[in-house]
């Protein structure tokens, strides 16, 4: 992902976060803020639009995926009558669960990653009020656009200057912790 990002530049970062929260679970938009972040940490970039890239891509996916959501998501699951029936009572459960959490949900769920890439649908079929999932919308995103990026710039900087400073006894205390692991797991198991 690093390789993408180096050579495309915040163009991977848009469209690979976009693509996730439209509704793609697997596919790495938060990896990309990372890799991005962590090349600006090194002077690749600015982490300012890497960050600003991020958020934009969220809220905009998230968007098109509520109104997709909102327009279309109960219509297609009336297509197959038994899936409407076995799904009828997580929708009238979402619907009030929306009602009542929509936004904590929206907010809170940007940082879990699959729940991530169903934010806008699942709030655009649980009807939840456009002003308040926009709002939400834009809060959420924000907050992990920031948060993400800024760990991972900071955190990336230290880790690369530590290795750079003090590579071999990086490694060296790598071994050692797994090799005390592994002893200890090996105690464990003859006991």
């Amino acid at each position: 992902m690093t390789h993408f990002v180096e050579h495309y530049g915040l163009w991977v970062v848009f469209v690979v976060v976009l693509v996730e929260v439209v509704g793609l679970p697997f596919i790495p938009g938060e990896t990309a803020l990372i890799a991005a972040a962590v090349l600006d940490s090194q002077g690749h970039g600015s982490i300012v639009w890497t960050i600003v890239a991020a958020v934009g891509a969220a809220v905009l996916g998230a968007a098109i995926a509520y109104a997709v959501g909102h327009r279309y998501g109960r219509g297609l699951l009336k297509l197959w009558p038994w899936f409407e029936r076995t799904t009828r009572p997580a929708v009238e459960r979402s619907d009030h669960f929306f009602d009542r959490h929509g936004a904590k949900a929206v907010v809170l769920g940007r940082f879990v990653p699959v729940v991530r890439s169903t934010l806008g649908w699942m709030a655009g079929v649980g009807k939840m009020a456009l002003p308040r999932f926009f709002a939400a919308n834009v809060a959420g995103a924000l907050a992990w656009g920031v948060a993400i990026g800024l760990a991972a710039y900071y955190a990336g900087a230290a880790v690369i200057d530590a290795i750079e400073r003090d590579g071999a006894f990086a490694i060296g205390g790598i071994v050692v912790v797994a090799a005390a692991g592994w002893f200890v797991k090996r105690r464990i198991e003859h006991r």
